[in-house]
């Protein structure tokens, strides 16, 4: 992977939108999907995007600053 990309609040109406557009355009890129699906996040949104390898999904809250450390070191 050339670059890795974090995406926050990628299970919403805009997020999944942007997500949608960007992973099929740069297959290149890893893009890191962090939401906390709270009342209007939804992973159904992104469910085309699972099976892609550039893309990946993770359900925590961005204030939660080991969680987001772990996620983007791996």
């Amino acid at each position: 992977m050339a670059r890795r990309f974090v995406v926050t609040g990628g299970a919403g109406f805009i997020g999944s939108n942007f997500l949608q557009y960007i992973v099929s355009r740069y297959p290149n890129n890893l893009f890191l999907n962090i939401d906390k699906l709270t009342y209007s996040g939804n992973p159904a949104n992104n469910k085309e995007l699972e099976d892609r390898n550039n893309y990946e999904f993770h359900k925590e809250d961005i204030c939660d600053s080991s969680a987001l450390e772990s996620i983007i070191s791996e």
